[in-house]
């Protein structure tokens, strides 16, 4: 079978192929080096045979989300995905130096309960935030967990192979077929061979049981020479304690290792936290004190829980800007209306046949209503103000009497109310220095046809019936009003 890449091949014009890791029917893993960064990576590449398949790209996918969405330091890091020019897709993962926990379960046998309950810990850690976030691994098993160093050089477990996780927080179609039965045998729960819908993460639960059972026993708790002797095993048999196989070992990990392994998962442990905490007074208290291992387990599913919420709180549905009103529930989950606009909350109620047979109604929230009455405020006060110009103005122009000569400018306030009344209040002045009541018969009869008696000197009076201003130069003649 030919390899997808070759030795000295570059992908994606920068990851130079060093050597092979590994293959499998599916893919193969080679060794790569970034050219520029000069750092060492790990690249995944499917094989081009299975490249028509789209269940297979879509795990091969799954398995780079999955990762891209975990930060644990136990779980290998995705930087990067793309295609090859033939179509196969590859992701560039962390590049780990190490053995699988099967590899070292095949070089020196059984291991100490102290070692083991350690990997198994590290495994709970990224589990942890797996199922906090939604993500079940669904293919546990020791050839999926990689013993590595951590930077401080101390013993550090990786999950590998999310290929065949599961998305509890996918709203889509269902992953697998009907009846389809995903995961290693050996390691799979009853709910999984039974091929259940609801799988959630009791099934990695399941599967912890049985890797530390073989971890410290060298076998596994249901055997058989095929499939069917195994499922056969795990519908009727009851698991042994794993002191039936190994004398030495404390009563405390048969306690563990029996209640992962309920057949009814309501009796298994409820997550990883509550696994971690029974396990830890069995783990090696170096380089780290189990107690601390454990409130760092409890810490990353606290804070994925945290996220998962927030993630699911920021949908789209939650931050449209409209509100859908609408009197059937399949109307729901309809695409906005074109005409929401911003400020505008979003709700979605189906209150039955009751509701008005509109269907799209905009409602608007309390938030936006102080801006539009202030706009409203604003603009009602403007044109008032142009009215009472505009009026006052009307008003000075054609009421008799308003000007004259001895004020050719008319002040500010003439403009906004009417001429007063020939007839005023008294003003305490004497009556020699109170004007005549009553003008002159001349200047009363100027006053009706709208012409002001001007001083000598000045230009005539106006024939057009406008008001004349005298013409003195030291005052200068206000512009005409149109």
């Amino acid at each position: 079978m030919s390899l997808p890449v070759a030795i000295g091949d570059v992908i994606a014009d920068k990851y130079r192929v060093d050597r092979l890791l590994g293959s499998g029917g599916m893919g193969v893993v080679v060794a790569a080096t970034h050219l520029e960064l000069r750092t060492r990576r790990a690249i995944k590449v499917m094989q081009p045979h299975v490249v028509a398949s789209a269940l297979c790209v879509e795990r091969f996918l799954r398995e780079a989300r999955a990762l891209s969405e975990l930060r644990s330091t136990h779980v290998a890091r995705v930087y990067d995905v793309g295609r090859l020019p033939n179509e196969a897709p590859f992701m560039v993962m962390e590049y780990l130096e190490g053995q699988t926990l099967l590899s070292r379960l095949a070089e020196i046998g059984p291991l100490p309960v102290e070692e083991a309950a350690v990997h198994v810990l590290h495994a709970c850690e990224a589990l942890a935030e797996a199922h906090a976030l939604g993500i079940v691994h669904r293919d546990l098993k020791p050839d999926n967990l990689f013993l590595t160093q951590a930077h401080d050089g101390s013993p550090c477990v990786k999950v590998l192979d999310f290929g065949v996780s599961k998305l509890l927080h996918d709203e889509g179609p269902t992953r697998t077929s009907t009846g389809a039965i995903v995961g290693s045998p050996l390691y799979m729960s009853p709910e999984q061979i039974n091929a259940a819908r609801d799988i959630d993460g009791r099934s990695d639960i399941w599967a912890m049981g049985i890797i530390l059972f073989q971890l410290v026993t060298g076998e596994c708790p249901f055997g058989g020479s095929n499939v069917l002797q195994i499922l056969a095993q795990l519908a009727n048999k009851k698991p042994p304690a794993p002191s039936s196989l190994r004398r030495d070992l404390p009563p405390a990990l048969d306690a563990v290792v029996l209640r992962c392994l309920e057949k009814d998962r309501e009796r298994r442990y409820p997550d990883m936290v509550a696994l971690a905490r029974d396990l830890a007074p069995l783990a090696r208290p170096d380089p780290e004190p189990p107690a601390a291992l454990v409130a760092r387990i409890e810490r990353v599913h606290a804070l994925a829980t945290k996220k998962a919420a927030m993630s699911t709180a920021a949908e789209p549905e939650a931050h449209a800007s409209f509100v859908l009103r609408v009197d059937r529930a399949s109307d729901l989950g309809r695409t906005p209306p074109p005409w929401t606009r911003a400020g505008i909350q979003t709700t979605i109620s189906a209150e039955g046949p009751t509701l008005p047979s509109h269907a799209f109604e905009p409602t608007e929230t309390l938030a936006a209503k102080p801006r539009r009455t202030l706009l409203r405020h604003f603009a009602a006060v403007t044109i008032a103000l142009g009215l009472s110009v505009s009026l006052g103005g009307f008003f000075y122009e054609m009421s008799p009497g308003a000007h004259t000569a001895t004020s050719p400018v008319p002040a500010a306030s003439s403009f906004l109310l009417p001429p007063l009344p020939a007839a005023l209040p008294s003003t305490g002045l004497s009556a020699s220095e109170e004007a005549p009541k009553e003008a002159p018969n001349a200047a009363t009869a100027a006053a009706s046809v709208g012409v002001v008696p001007i001083s000598s000197g000045s230009a005539p009076p106006s024939t057009t019936g406008r008001t004349v201003f005298p013409q003195n130069r030291s005052t200068p003649r206000p512009p005409p009003r149109y």
